[in-house]
């Protein structure tokens, strides 16, 4: 009876008693844990999905070779989803209270970033073929041996999915594309030094003529 009593007597100091900020504390950290189980689960899940869907891909790919699934692109674009599921666990506990709402009450935002992280994962790989993104640490590929006279004479689009490189060179592919699902700041930043480069040719193009016509 007593300890019923005392019981009784802690609840409606909860109740009666203002929440102290300590209390208002633990209650939204209380809430920021709850948001970040309920993405993590969210997660999960959609990863649960990609691999369900890998597999039989993966299978598939491996007793037809030479197909649509099997190609660089299609493998860059996969590993950085993968990179970008990583990434947003990662990033979950110092997101502010407004982007952790978001994720938490939608799917959309859920699949955003892994999204973004395959597209970015996508133009890395054009980096590499293009040769605009070279050196030791990054992959180098020569374009496949033609058999067909048109198509080596008029090639299109499709040549990019033409290329091979050795063990190393699919290796490096696959870490970086990681990387950029991983690190959307990593494709960005490169993106942003192409464009000042860019912006700096052009202001010396436009610049030289002038100073050619006062000599």
């Amino acid at each position: 009876m007593m300890s019923y009593l005392r019981s009784c007597e802690r609840f409606a100091r909860l109740i009666l008693i203002p929440a102290s900020p300590t209390r208002k504390a633990f209650c939204i950290m209380n809430d920021k844990l709850e948001k970040i189980r309920t993405i993590s689960n969210r997660l999960a899940r959609s990863l649960a999905v990609l691999v369900a869907i890998f597999i039989p891909g993966a299978l598939y790919a491996y007793t037809h070779p030479g197909s649509i699934i099997t190609s660089s692109p299609m493998a860059c674009f996969i590993v950085g989803v993968i990179g970008g599921f990583v990434g947003l666990q990662r990033r979950l506990k110092k997101m502010s209270e407004d982007d952790l709402t978001l994720l938490a009450n939608s799917w959309v935002y859920i699949c955003l970033a892994p999204l973004v992280g395959g597209i970015l994962a996508v133009v890395t790989y054009v980096l590499f073929v293009s040769g605009l993104l070279a050196g030791d640490l990054f992959p180098h590929f020569e374009p496949d041996v033609v058999s067909n006279a048109s198509a080596a004479k008029n090639p299109g689009l499709e040549v990019i999915f033409a290329i091979h490189g050795n063990a190393s060179d699919y290796g490096k592919m696959i870490f970086w594309c990681f990387i950029a699902g991983f690190s959307e700041r990593f494709v960005t930043d490169i993106i942003s030094r192409f464009e000042k480069q860019s912006s700096e040719t052009d202001k010396t193009e436009t610049a030289t003529p002038s100073d050619s016509g006062k000599a």
